[in-house]
């Protein structure tokens, strides 16, 4: 009885400080990947979903209730601005231990959509998030569009992609596709501007058609 007794308060000792690098793993696992607050980030709409991407559409930010649009260069209200660069930081804050990285890619020819392109790029490289990749001369982006705005991201990085969208939304809106590609390292994703620009009040780019003035 005795020796029973004895051997089963050493196993219960065990399970007890087995529990607590488990009870780690799991607090651990809830910072990493729990759910981070997004009600004040933009809500993007998802028309259009399959096992190759989505297509989404990213919210209009703009101070009339008919938007106007001109094919010169605007640059972004200092609203917008800041509103990125907060949501970018919380973003950096959210996903510090997996470190994602996303690259502006464009094709030169067009002065105004290199400067929106520059413009994400500061941004995200403000927090170590990324950087314009420089314009070249051809590009050839994976996707079910020939212009636009096309983000490629593994399927897995689904959740980043659309969190990094959000957070660019100020900078950003309309239709943006999204391609999924095995190839790409994980945590990495492409952002392709392809296409003429046009900019709204608040100096907000689109890649759709439109419109502009």
């Amino acid at each position: 009885m005795v020796n029973d007794a004895y051997i089963e308060h050493n196993k219960t000792k065990r399970q007890a400080w087995l529990v607590i690098p488990l009870a780690l793993l799991v607090i651990a696992l809830i910072v990493l990947f729990g759910n981070h607050d997004e009600s004040n980030l933009p809500q993007l709409k998802i028309l259009d979903s399959s096992p190759q991407g989505m297509l989404l559409q990213l919210p209009i930010v703009s101070t009339t209730d008919e938007v106007s649009w001109q094919a010169q260069w605007a640059p972004a209200s200092s609203t917008a601005r800041q509103q990125v660069f907060d949501s970018l930081s919380q973003y950096a804050a959210d996903f510090k231990q997996l470190r994602p990285q996303l690259e502006i890619w464009t094709e030169s020819g067009s002065a105004a959509r290199e400067k929106v392109a520059q413009r994400i790029g500061e941004a995200l490289a403000h927090y170590h998030l990324g950087r314009a990749v420089p314009a070249t001369s051809q590009i050839t982006a994976p996707g079910i569009a020939d212009n636009g705005a096309i983000l490629v991201c593994t399927e897995a990085d689904r959740e980043l992609a659309l969190r990094m969208l959000a957070a660019l939304t100020p900078y950003l809106g309309g239709n943006v596709s999204v391609h999924f590609d095995a190839k790409l390292i994980a945590q990495s994703m492409r952002l392709y501007l392809l296409g003429t620009p046009s900019f709204n009040d608040q100096g907000q780019a689109t890649f759709d058609p439109v419109a502009a003035k």
